[in-house]
């Protein structure tokens, strides 16, 4: 007797079920939401950074228009160097900038201080004013004019933290006289000065450099930190120069281009237009650096990405003060030649000898 086998039938369908995102959806709606708010407050939220990147090389001599003298025009322009700095980051530019190359993210109060954006707009704008000026002066006397000035207050550069003058006096403000006598130079604020000892006051009249208000402030002296037996207002300054007409007209359009950095490569960049024959023989040059009336080159900030702006823009000799030189050595690789200089006329044998 046989036994039948039964015959397979269909097999079982597992009943339907939802989507992976349905059955998760408690979980995931919260989720999605709390991102897209954080992805939302992200892109508007500031915070009180800002990314500073290389900028552009721009050409001096196009940009200065001399009359009554000669001009010739080179092939090769000596350029000056800018910086971009952004608005304050929202926390998603934050993030992004720290991936992109050659980016510093900084405080924003690093570049404003205490002072609004609107304030320290106006202020690189007397600044570039004064580098203008200086650059002018001093490519003129380098290409033999006589030029005579004079001194007509102390400009402070800065004060010294923590002392009596920094509660009232601040960067750009001109002293123009103590207790009563005029100060046209450093010389006679050390005169004044010479009779007097730390922990007294003196009164000063000071041209604010926000309005250029002539203020009486009262400024407790301070003993000089070296130890030397003289007493000190607490501030680096230099002085204000003015000059009479110049022997030679010369404009300079900066366009948007402000701070005092500038003062080398204009220096140069006039010296090389009033000059026959081209000054880089065909080489790409490129200077940053504060220029001062005797000619010595100052220190400058964000060297790091001048460097690099320069090397991309193909740049084959930078400029830079001596005193940023090794940062700006460690912002590039070969290809761009830097030289530290300290002086207008290391600045021209640098170019001569390259």
């Amino acid at each position: 007797m046989s036994a039948s086998v039964p015959s397979a039938g269909p097999e079982a369908t597992p009943p339907d079920q939802p989507p992976w995102w349905r059955r998760n959806a408690a979980w995931l709606v919260p989720v999605a939401l709390l991102l897209a708010i954080t992805s939302v407050v992200f892109a508007f939220w500031r915070t009180d950074q800002v990314a500073v990147r290389p900028g552009s090389v721009e050409g001096v001599s196009s940009r200065v228009t001399v009359s009554g003298a000669a001009v010739y025009p080179p092939d090769s322009q000596i350029a000056l160097v800018t910086v971009m700095v952004s608005q304050r980051l929202t926390i998603w530019q934050r993030i992004g900038a720290e991936f992109e190359s050659g980016v510093d993210i900084e405080p924003e109060q690093t570049f404003t201080g205490n002072a609004t954006r609107k304030e320290l707009r106006r202020l690189n704008e007397l600044r570039m004013d004064t580098s203008q000026h200086t650059a002018i002066v001093v490519a003129l006397e380098h290409l033999g004019y006589e030029l005579p000035y004079h001194a007509s207050g102390v400009i402070v550069a800065r004060t010294i933290a923590n002392s009596p003058a920094a509660r009232v006096l601040g960067r750009g403000d001109v002293i123009v006289g103590v207790n009563g006598v005029p100060v046209a130079g450093l010389e006679d604020v050390a005169e004044v000065l010479a009779t007097r000892r730390a922990g007294q006051t003196v009164d000063l009249e000071v041209e604010r450099a926000r309005g250029g208000d002539v203020q009486r402030v009262k400024v407790a002296l301070i003993a000089s930190p070296d130890g030397a037996d003289r007493v000190l207002i607490g501030v680096e300054a230099r002085e204000r120069i003015d000059l009479g007409d110049l022997p030679v007209d010369i404009e300079i359009d900066s366009g948007t281009i402000g701070g005092p950095s500038a003062g080398l490569a204009l220096a140069l960049g006039i010296i090389d237009l009033m000059t026959p024959g081209e000054l880089t023989d065909g080489q790409r040059v490129a200077a940053t650096g504060t220029i001062s009336f005797d000619g010595l080159v100052g220190a400058i900030g964000e060297v790091d990405q001048k460097a690099i702006a320069a090397q991309r823009a193909g740049v084959d000799l930078f400029l830079v003060p001596t005193a940023n030189l090794q940062d700006a050595l460690a912002s590039v690789s070969g290809g761009m030649q830097v030289v530290g200089v300290d002086t207008l006329q290391e600045a021209l044998e640098a170019i001569a000898g390259n």
